[in-house]
């Protein structure tokens, strides 16, 4: 899966004119005085990339192409990751304070609303469950949505290692982005087989004891 391509779809999902929120990183807040001179009120930032534990040791082997003539393969089996995203209301206009908290609820109420999305295997949409019932499933791979409650005390370390003090925000655990090389081998399913048992050398033509051919002919 495409991760840029996610979080924008995701971004146009909520704020469906474009009109209120920036992806940028949150952590560049302190970089400089000239930072998001912004009209917008939310910052949708990655915060936190970590790979999924409870789906390792899937397998390398995709389905059967049902040809009977091979099996395609991956050389490494996919990887699904949680990707912690947070929106955050921001605006160095302080006088748009509530601004920024009516938008954060907009975002809220979003995510009660949607607790999962379909992203289309061909990277050309990421869609609501009520879509997804018009479309077809197997085009689909199914993404997770889940808010984290943090206590006082993660939040105090979230904003630390961000290198900012404390905005209102909302933190989301977004599972599961599959990663995957495209790179693919392709193995000949074995249908027929040769056994030729010889005494000591095999270059002596009166030294074959048995020849074995599967299928029988």
């Amino acid at each position: 899966m495409n991760l840029k391509n996610i979080i924008e779809k995701l971004a146009q999902l909520i704020d469906t004119n474009g009109s209120f929120i920036d992806i940028t990183n949150i952590a560049a807040l302190n970089d400089g005085d000239e930072f998001l001179l912004s009209k917008t009120a939310i910052i949708l930032s990655i915060v936190n990339i970590e790979e999924d534990k409870t789906l390792k040791n899937q397998s390398v082997y995709l389905k059967d192409t049902m040809d009977g003539t091979k099996i395609e393969k991956h050389r490494h089996p996919a990887k699904h990751y949680i990707i912690s995203i947070l929106f955050s209301s921001y605006n160095k206009d302080l006088s748009q304070y509530l601004v920024g908290i009516e938008k954060l609820n907009i975002v809220m109420n979003y995510f009660q609303q949607n607790t999962a999305l379909y992203y289309k295997k061909d990277e050309s949409e990421l869609i609501d469950y009520t879509t997804f019932l018009t479309k077809d499933p197997e085009n689909y791979s199914k993404i997770t949505l889940e808010t984290v409650s943090l206590s006082m005390e993660q939040l105090n370390q979230m904003w630390s290692y961000l290198g900012s003090k404390y905005m209102p925000s909302v933190l989301i655990k977004m599972r599961i982005v599959s990663v995957q090389s495209s790179i693919k081998e392709e193995d000949k399913v074995i249908d027929n087989f040769k056994i030729n048992l010889w005494e000591n050398n095999i270059n002596d033509p009166t030294g074959l004891l048995e020849k074995k051919i599967h299928p029988f002919p």
